[in-house]
């Protein structure tokens, strides 16, 4: 019979049969009526919370899928881009806390079905191409307000008309743009040595080193919030904003959405923490778990 009983009406069961438990203890010492409520109703509150807490941690019934649930808005065969294997000598054991960061988004045309970026694309279709790329600065822990980068780019192909219902980029607004090959050494120089940050980013790194070579050690706040929040089934970019309570403006634009995935990998860094990922290394592991647990569900090769 249990088993037909959800996990969280089995601990809303459980709350009340320790509340009454507890008032059945302090019956026996308390005389007055009035005198057994105020002794039990610090004991009830500490009770509920501590069971509301516990049904928060649970996620949602589901399929096995829902337990990960990926950013929808792209899809890449591999994490390969990200290079979650490579260890890097000169950050690898430094505190994330310490590390300057550049945080990233890019908009694309989209491959040729159509797709895009919201889409069931591989992300590997060679006629996807970046129109726009975003990038804000992270230093000390926090956002460097007024240093960030915004680039138009011309793809060299038409903008369909499925990808600019999404981003709002037209082939008017890039005619005059510079090709990719031009915005990325400027992006580069703007990087520098940092750590690129971005949320899926596998499909930036990706678009991005088909023109040049990424030697920057990346990570990607989707594969860190699946290692963080274990049983959490939501990933997006929407849904770990309003979890931490972000505002989200300008969404779908390269800077809106790499400011916004700024301020959630600050909002991660305690939670990382909290999981034992302090260093650059640790959070590299974290992202290779993550993904290895998305390619075990089957939503990514």
């Amino acid at each position: 019979m249990l088993r037909r009983i959800s996990l969280p009406a089995l601990f809303a069961i459980a709350a009340i049969i320790t509340m009454v438990l507890a008032a059945g203890g302090v019956w026996q010492f308390a005389k007055p009526i009035d005198e057994m409520l105020r002794a039990l109703a610090p004991t009830w509150i500490g009770i509920a919370a501590v069971f509301w807490v516990l049904w928060r941690r649970i996620p949602p019934a589901g399929d096995a899928n829902d337990l990960v649930r990926p950013s929808p808005r792209r899809r890449v065969t591999s994490f390969e881009p990200l290079r979650l294997d490579r260890r890097y000598a000169d950050v690898s054991t430094l505190p994330l806390t310490t590390l300057d960061y550049v945080v990233i988004d890019t908009e694309t045309t989209g491959p040729d079905d159509d797709s895009g970026r919201n889409g069931s694309g591989n992300g590997n279709d060679d006629s996807d191409a970046i129109v726009q790329i975003g990038a804000v600065r992270i230093i000390g822990g926090k956002v460097v307000e007024g240093d960030t980068f915004l680039r138009l780019v011309n793809p060299g192909r038409p903008i369909p008309a499925a990808s600019t219902r999404f981003h709002g980029l037209t082939d008017d607004m890039v005619a005059d743009a510079p090709e990719i090959e031009a915005v990325l050494a400027e992006f580069l120089d703007y990087a520098g040595d940092a750590v690129l940050v971005g949320h899926d980013v596998a499909l930036d790194l990706s678009l991005m080193s088909r023109v040049e070579r990424i030697d920057n050690p990346a990570l990607d706040t989707m594969l860190l919030s699946i290692g963080a929040f274990d049983g959490r089934h939501d990933h997006t970019l929407d849904a770990l904003a309003e979890h931490f309570g972000e505002a989200v403006q300008d969404r779908h634009t390269a800077l809106g959405d790499a400011g916004l995935t700024a301020r959630i990998f600050l909002r991660l860094l305690p939670e990382l923490d909290r999981v034992g990922a302090r260093r650059f290394g640790d959070a590299q592991d974290l992202c290779a778990h993550s993904a290895e647990r998305i390619r075990d569900l089957g939503l990514r090769s």
